[in-house]
């Protein structure tokens, strides 16, 4: 059995992040677009709270790991602005795909997040590299 520490691991949370986008991509497959946005967004949420466990922070709240994000590795150069707005656009399309389920989104919409969504965990696994 892992160990708690090993469970927290910046590891373990950007391989749930790839399982979420693989998740993600499945979903999409049959055309549930809302559930699709829904999963890619907690797969880049889980890739950056794997970030961000690399640097020693390990924040529940969405908005926090976005601001810790966007300080300790946005604004120090470290990962390019577009990919917190990856991360924004995500985050606001799941917030509508969960809480205004009938504001649907068309397969375009949804499929602009999940590439967002893989090119974000892609640059987290090199930061992490």
């Amino acid at each position: 059995m892992d160990s708690p520490a090993e469970m927290n691991s910046p590891a373990t949370w950007l391989e749930l992040a790839e399982s979420k986008l693989d998740d993600a991509r499945r979903i999409f497959e049959i055309g549930l677009y809302n559930d699709a946005v829904s999963r890619a967004y907690y797969a880049m949420f889980y890739a950056a709270k794997a970030a961000l466990l690399s640097e020693g922070l390990d924040l529940r709240r969405h908005s926090s790991a976005v601001t810790k994000f966007r300080e300790l590795f946005v604004i120090t150069g470290r990962v390019d602005a577009e990919y917190l707005r990856y991360l924004g656009r995500a985050q606001s399309a799941r917030e509508r795909s969960d809480y205004a389920p009938f504001a649907t989104l068309n397969k375009e919409g949804a499929e602009e997040i999940f590439n967002a969504a893989s090119a974000f965990i892609g640059k987290i696994k090199e930061l992490l590299k």
